[in-house]
Parts: structure tokens; C-alpha cells; sequence
């Protein structure tokens, strides 16, 4: 199966708008614009955190208690949004994605516990780090 992904960095730097990224611990099955600004965003807290310079954020959705954090990219990353008008049927057939967005940080959120370097979404970011020392030049000194 081949992956291609459509406009490539020209478009990034010039014509895409900077996204606000929520991450959220579960699916809506939906695929259409959500005013998240308006039915949101107004309701989350800000807590306090004397540990890190980003604060724990509390919101809820539909009663349910949840617990975020914003989460920056590393400097000189920036994340992408894809999407893909149709998923082919067969596993074997190629797949399209198309860049719709890019982003600079995002709010993780968790059910009822916040976001720690325990979760594994978070330790993704970590190996950011790691892939860079993996595959720097070696140079002797």
C-alpha cells in the first residue's frame, strides 16, 4: 500500500492558517466543522501548576469530567492536519491524504486524570529527541 500525502512545505509556509488543536479521549462520529469556540472553549479552567508553564486545564463534555494540558511542539516542528476524502476499500490500494492545517501546540486532554509523561501519547514527543541523536552526524572531536 503506498501513502501519498498532497501539497507539500511551499503550502505549508505561505497559505495555511495556524489551527487550535484539541486532542480528546474519544471518537465523534462526524466529519464536519464543530463550533468548539462557542460550546467549549468558553467552559475550560484554567488550574493552577507551580511545576511547568503550562497550567492543568479542566473542562467537561456531556457531564463527563476532563483533564488537559496544553502541549507545545519542539522548536523547529510544526504538526500537520490531514484528511482523507475517501479510505479505499482494499488494504492493498493507495491512499490520498491532503494538508488542510498545521499547528504549533495543542490541549491534551484525559478523563478525570491529567496528562503526564505516563501517557503514551505524550512520550511520542520524547522520541523526537532520540530520533534526532539516532540520526545526527557523527563527527569526532
Amino acid at each position: 500500500m503506498a501513502i501519498h500525502i498532497h501539497s507539500g512545505k511551499k503550502h505549508l509556509k505561505c497559505n495555511l492558517k495556524e489551527s487550535k488543536l484539541q486532542s480528546v479521549p474519544f471518537r465523534i462520529h462526524a466529519d464536519c466543522d464543530a463550533p468548539v469556540s462557542t460550546f467549549f472553549e468558553p467552559y475550560v479552567q484554567t488550574g493552577k501548576n507551580d511545576n511547568d508553564k503550562n497550567p492543568n486545564l479542566t473542562a467537561s463534555f456531556r457531564g463527563y469530567p476532563l483533564k488537559g494540558r496544553k502541549i507545545e511542539l519542539p522548536e523547529g516542528y510544526v504538526g500537520v492536519l490531514l484528511h482523507e476524502s475517501s479510505r479505499p476499500s482494499r488494504e492493498k490500494d493507495e491512499r490520498n491524504f491532503y494538508v488542510v492545517n498545521k499547528f504549533k501546540d495543542m490541549v491534551y486532554w484525559n478523563w478525570d486524570k491529567i496528562p503526564s509523561k505516563n501517557d503514551a501519547y505524550l512520550n511520542v514527543l520524547d522520541w523526537i529527541d532520540v530520533a534526532e541523536v539516532l540520526h545526527s552526524p557523527i563527527t569526532e572531536e
